[in-house]
């Protein structure tokens, strides 16, 4: 096994598995489907950063939505996604 993906934080701790195979696979995921439907671009940007702050140090860390994106997404919501990762999701990980 190469990747894990998606990793869906509604039943899924991708803490807990950074922990325990981070040395040796690749992890995907973790943005709430239902975040990107039903919250605010900067509730995502926060989720986001948290998530490249615990998840990306030492590699084997691809954000993403938790499931494939759906067509009832929030085209805002996930514009923030994708801004909050280019601007903070290069290595070396800084997010202040």
């Amino acid at each position: 096994v190469d990747l894990i993906q998606p990793i869906d934080p509604t039943c899924m701790d991708i803490v807990k598995f950074k922990e325990m195979f981070g040395d040796r696979i690749c992890l995907a995921g973790n943005v709430a489907n239902e975040l990107l439907r039903s919250g605010t671009p900067s509730e995502v940007e926060a989720v986001v950063k948290e998530l490249i702050e615990n998840v990306a140090p030492g590699g084997g860390f691809c954000l993403g939505s938790g499931n494939s994106v759906p067509d009832w997404a929030k085209f805002d919501n996930y514009m923030a996604m994708r801004n909050t990762v280019l601007k903070y999701g290069s290595y070396p990980i800084h997010t202040d």
